[in-house]
Formats: structure tokens, C-alpha cells, sequence
């Protein structure tokens, strides 16, 4: 059994999803380079774009919306995590410091514009699965102390155990939010066609050196 799918359902709306499973990772606060490289990046994204709405009509971004309109979710009301990223970017100069992780795959959103989201894999049950959701699944949003509904007909991931570990593409759980203690991660990497298989297969490889160089990821297990 493989850890990770996309079902042809998925497929057939438009996503692409890649998985990184890391061993021997180690949570640490972001150290200023990595912050500085981000500050960086978010200054690049101020002179690239005049406004927010330069930010929504990248094609990447443009296809997101598509695929959520299809399954009838507004966009406005739920954007895609990388455009929030860009737009949160554009207006402050930096992102939010949450670890040298997810610090680390944020800076890669910004640069890719994929939606980028890491789990807990000792807290998960495989396989973890891109599907479209029937409704009757467990989701306890990010913070949250209470369990939320789930729409039969969105689409998100969903574990072993019919536990939502994100829903849409930036609604993640929280049972399985990476911590100080995690040792062990799954990194989704999701995009859509609006990026060729190619490209994305070398955001991963990108992500992974990424990750590499401003976190003690400690080894690569699998890529699905």
C-alpha cells in the first residue's frame, strides 16, 4: 500500500500533488537568514506586481480557482493557500514566523506558487489521499477545539482513519500540525495542470534542497 495517492477523480478536476516523506527531522525556530531570504523574496513580489489583483490573474493562480469554482467552492471565500501567501507578502513585506519548516515551504509557495503543506506522519494513518470527500469525514480545522463539516463533493486529504488532514488546499487539521516534537513529516506539494508534470517534479527537488539548507530535515524516506 502506498502512502500517499491522488485519486483519478482529483486528476480529472485538475490537481497534481506530489509527497516528501522526511526522517529525523528536527523543529526549530527559523534562524534570521532564512527570515531575511524570505523578507527578500516578499520584496521581489512588491515590485513584480502593481496590486493584489495582478497577484489573482497568474495563470497558476487563475487555475486553482478554476478547479474550486468546479467543485463549488468561491474562491474569494476560500482562496488557495499560495495566493494568500503572495498577497499576505505583498502587503506586509514578510510572512508570518511560524518554525524553520513550514517557514521553509511558505518561502517555496512564494516562489512556485504551489500550495505547500506539512503533517505529522507518527500522528497520521496511511495512506494519506487526495479524493474527493463523501461527507462523512472527521475534520477538526487548525486550532480549532471543535470538529467542522465537510461538504460531499470538495475535495482535500484525507488519512487511514477518514480524518481530514486538509481540507481544500489550505484548511489543514489540527491533529496533525507539525510541532517541536514531530520527527517524522509528510510534505504535500499540490499544484494543478496550470504546471507540467516536469515543473513540478522540480519544485520538489527544489523544495528538498530548500528544506536542506535552512532546516535539519534529517534524511529523504520516500517521494510519491
Amino acid at each position: 500500500m502506498s502512502l500517499f495517492r491522488v485519486t483519478d477523480e482529483c486528476l480529472e478536476l485538475g490537481l497534481r500533488a506530489r509527497a516528501i516523506a522526511f526522517a529525523g527531522v528536527k523543529i526549530a525556530p527559523a534562524p534570521p537568514g532564512l527570515r531575511s531570504t524570505i523578507d527578500g523574496e516578499a520584496d521581489r513580489i512588491r515590485r513584480q506586481f502593481a496590486d493584489v489583483a495582478a497577484i489573482r490573474e497568474l495563470p497558476e493562480i487563475e487555475r486553482v480557482g478554476q478547479v474550486l469554482r468546479s467543485v463549488g467552492v468561491k474562491p474569494r471565500r476560500n482562496p488557495p493557500s499560495s495566493q494568500k501567501l503572495l498577497e499576505y507578502a505583498w502587503k506586509r513585506g514578510t510572512l508570518p514566523s511560524i518554525n524553520d519548516f513550514v517557514d521553509t515551504y511558505n518561502l517555496m509557495s512564494l516562489r512556485t506558487q504551489c500550495s505547500l503543506g506539512a503533517h505529522d506522519l507518527d500522528l497520521v494513518d496511511a495512506p494519506i489521499e487526495l479524493r474527493i470527500f463523501r461527507g462523512d469525514e472527521v475534520f477538526r480545522p487548525l486550532g480549532s477545539e471543535a470538529d467542522k463539516d465537510v461538504k460531499r463533493g470538495e475535495f482535500g486529504y484525507v488519512d487511514g482513519r477518514n480524518r481530514v488532514v486538509c481540507r481544500l488546499d489550505s484548511l489543514q487539521a489540527e491533529f496533525s500540525k507539525v510541532t517541536a516534537a514531530t520527527a517524522r513529516v509528510l510534505l504535500i506539494v499540490e499544484s494543478t495542470t496550470a504546471h507540467s508534470d516536469e515543473r513540478l517534479d522540480a519544485i520538489v527537488e527544489q523544495t528538498v534542497i530548500a528544506l536542506q539548507q535552512h532546516c535539519e530535515t534529517g534524511r529523504v524516506e520516500a517521494v510519491f
